[in-house]
Formats: structure tokens, sequence, C-alpha cells
């Protein structure tokens, strides 16, 4: 269940008109039964972003992505792509649009290549040499020629992606696209989103749940919980307004018990704990000068004072009130 003390807040949010936004929903729901999978979700994307969809399994995630695609009806709600209502506008927006969402369904007893070209030709006209780029760029030139009921998982997913990109689409939207994939392979995918969104000015929109590919890979983010949205913004100014994480390392020699009853008595001094050479901190936005400067009066040298990247881990459990993804 989500934490009911949090409130639904949207930093930096696109409201703009359409030429601004790639992707839009708002008042969204959709129930199976008596499970509500998607309740009153809203969120906005904004065009040219790389944009992480974040939420607990079950949260509606899934089914939000089907129904923006109009694989199934909503509910309720109204839902935009690329400047087209869905779904009455479903044909024009995904003219422009490569999707992967949940696992990819090709046709077992083709080869790779045979797939990409049958399902890339079927509304457009399609290059043998555009089939061998893709296969290139997901690294699966060696396996063109290989059934794919033979692919393990991780290779399906690249071939997937490979598909998604055929016709170069404006909006990549991708639902767990790194499922199955080694550290590596991870790696490599985030390299391919990277360079699609540079050289195309793609925007992207992938659903995971390893949230530390989002915050490597993701200027944007949407964290749903509950099949609500929870949070939404740019990742930067979500990061900033949480709390400031240091290393203090103190010179050879320094007290570290007293350095830890100093940083104990500060009350900007959320939390602390012990590190190799010092204390790792996480503080008020601005506290870092005032707590240095305490240290220092105390006697206590600071060798470095090291600012921490801030973890967006950290900000989905406190919305969620989840464990685990």
């Amino acid at each position: 269940m989500p934490n009911s003390t949090i409130k639904p807040e949207f930093i930096s949010a696109p409201t703009g008109n359409s030429e601004k936004v790639a992707l839009r929903v708002k008042g969204l729901r959709k129930s199976f039964g008596k499970k509500v999978a998607v309740a009153d979700l809203d969120f906005s994307i904004p065009f040219g972003s790389v944009a992480g969809f974040l939420g607990p399994n079950g949260a509606g995630k899934t089914t939000a992505l089907r129904l923006l695609l109009g694989l199934v009806p909503a509910d309720a709600g109204e839902m935009e792509l690329l400047g087209n209502p869905m779904p009455s506008g479903r044909v024009a927006a995904l003219e422009r649009t490569g999707t992967l969402v949940e696992s990819p369904s090709f046709i077992e007893s083709f080869s790779g290549l045979e797939n990409l070209w049958w399902f890339g030709s079927l509304h457009h006209p399609l290059s043998a040499s555009r089939v061998d780029e893709m296969l290139d760029l997901v690294g699966l030139r060696e396996a063109a020629a290989r059934p794919f009921g033979n692919y393990s998982t991780g290779m399906k997913q690249r071939l997937g992606v490979a598909c998604a990109l055929l016709h170069t689409p404006d909006l990549l939207i991708l639902d767990e696209p790194t499922n199955g994939m080694d550290p590596q392979g991870r790696a490599q995918m985030r390299d391919i989103f990277k360079k699609i969104h540079d050289i195309h000015k793609t925007t992207i929109f992938l659903s995971s749940h390893l949230i530390d590919e989002i915050q490597r890979l993701c200027d944007f983010v949407v964290i749903i919980d509950a099949g609500r949205t929870v949070r939404q913004g740019f990742v930067s100014e979500i990061l900033s307004r949480e709390r400031e994480s240091w290393e203090i390392r103190l010179a050879p020699g320094g007290d570290l018990q007293k350095a830890r009853e100093i940083a104990a008595k500060l009350p900007e001094v959320l939390t602390f704990e012990n590190a190799p050479r010092g204390l790792i901190v996480s503080l008020a936005i601005g506290a870092s000068p005032r707590l240095n400067r305490a240290l220092l009066e105390a006697g206590i040298d600071v060798a470095a004072l090291i600012p921490l990247e801030a973890s967006l881990e950290e900000t989905f459990l406190k919305l969620t009130d989840s464990k685990v993804l």
C-alpha cells in the first residue's frame, strides 16, 4: 500500500503545449474486475527527454503503457501521444513511435534477420542495409541467421529493441528493455539508447525495475504506486530537494567518536554512519558548511569534505513505502 502521508508532487512537470510534451496522461483509470490496476494516473513527459517509469511490482506500469498504446481500452481519463489524442489518434501517433511492451513476440521459426525484415516491412518500405545496421547496433549480427526460438531471453530483448528502432521513431516506449541481460548487455543497451537520443533527439520512455539503470540513463522520472503518480520531475531536481550526502574524511589520528558526538548534536544532520576514514552523513540542503565549522571549532581536523551522489533508490523507497521493486 502507498504511504498515506506522501502526497503527489510534480516537480518541473511540463505543462505547455503539445509541441513540448511527447506524452501526456490525465485521470487515467483501468480496472480488471474488482482489481484496480490504474487509478487516476497523471503525468507528462517532456519532448526530447529520456524518461524513466518506476514503481513496485503491481503498481500498474505495464498496464499504463498498454493503455497508452491503445492495446487495451481505458475506463476513464485522457491520453496524448506526440500531440495525438489516444486512442482516436492511434494510427498517426504510432507511425512515429517505436515500442517494446512486455516480451517481444516474433515468429519462432524465422531467423532474427527474417523477423526484422518481415515485421519492419509491414507498413513501410525497408532496406536491407537498415536491417543490417540495427542487427549491428544491438550486437546480433553473428546470430542473425539463427531461429528466434533459439534465442536467449536477452537476445530476444535485443531483437525487440532493434525492431522498435527500425524506422527512426520520434518516441521510444520500452517496457523492461534490459530484461534477461547480463551487466555487460545492460551497459551496451544504455550506450545504444544514449546514442539514439544524442543523434536523433529521440524521446525515450522506459520502465525498469533497476533503479540504478534509471538514474544512470534518465534525466526525467515518473514514480507510481498503486496505480497513482507519487512523484514526477527531472531527476536532478528531485534529488536536490531531498537531502545532501557527504563523506567526512578526518585527518590521521582524528577523533572519530568526538566527530560522531558533534554530528549527533546538529539538527541539520539527518543520519550518519562510520566510514573507513571518517563519517558518511546525510544533511539538510546547504548544511555542510555548518557541520564543517562545528567540527573545526571542536578541534577536529577535517582532511576532506566530499559530496556523494544522491540516491534515486532512497527517494523511491520513501515514496512507495516499498522494500523491493
